[in-house]
């Protein structure tokens, strides 16, 4: 029986192309795998954990900024507080000058008169009854210099007495010529007595000048 080499040539080839075929596969194989174990490692690395130097950096900014809101409201709360006593203060004030009347005066040496509704008593140690005294440092001439200076919104320790006499009804009315120590600015101040209450001003004229110097 004759042999056909031309049927065994083409089984070489046939396996020839099959065993390429399979290389080629196993090779794409290979490179699928290759990749899919790349991509993986990239995510499975993409999240590493905080920095604890990044971390601890940012719970001191958080401190910091908390210690800093308390000392911005500590200091607000300190400067309302001084505010608040500045607005007492001024207001303290004003309940004395608010209600003051000022009118061009119209006698001699009397550059104007100050009257105010809201002027009241100062008060009185007086409780056995009252007596109108003219003897200087007794308790009753202490406590009409008392409304004298209160009339005017200065201290009584800081004013000095000139003259003091006697208004027209001599046991309940009186007039004190003072002015605050160290100032040309002269008073002449009428008080009148309120029963338990003590002395009130009534009316204050400024002066000129002094002429009781």
């Amino acid at each position: 029986m004759p042999i056909d080499f031309n049927n065994t040539g083409s089984r070489s080839e046939k396996r020839a192309k099959r065993r390429k075929t399979n290389i080629i596969l196993n090779t794409l194989i290979a490179i699928v795998i290759i990749l899919i174990l790349i991509v993986g490692k990239s995510i499975f690395f993409s999240n590493p954990k905080s920095d604890p130097q990044q971390t601890s950096g940012q719970e001191i900014s958080k401190n910091e900024e908390k210690s800093s809101d308390k000392e911005e409201q500590s200091t607000n709360e300190n400067t309302n507080n001084q505010s608040d006593d500045e607005t007492q203060s001024n207001s303290d004030e004003e309940d004395i000058s608010s209600g003051t009347i000022e009118q061009e005066g119209n006698e001699p040496n009397v550059e104007k008169v100050i009257t105010n509704p809201d002027w009241k008593p100062v008060g009185t140690e007086q409780t056995n009854g009252h007596q109108s005294s003219y003897d200087m440092g007794s308790v009753d001439w202490k406590e009409k210099e008392k409304a004298a200076a209160y009339a005017i919104n200065i201290s009584a320790d800081n004013m000095t007495t000139w003259w003091l006499r006697r208004g027209d009804d001599a046991e309940n009315q009186s007039i004190l010529t003072v002015s605050e120590k160290g100032s040309p600015d002269t008073y002449e101040v009428y008080v009148e007595w309120v029963d338990g209450q003590g002395w009130k001003p009534s009316v204050v004229k400024k002066l000129i000048e002094n002429d009781r110097r």
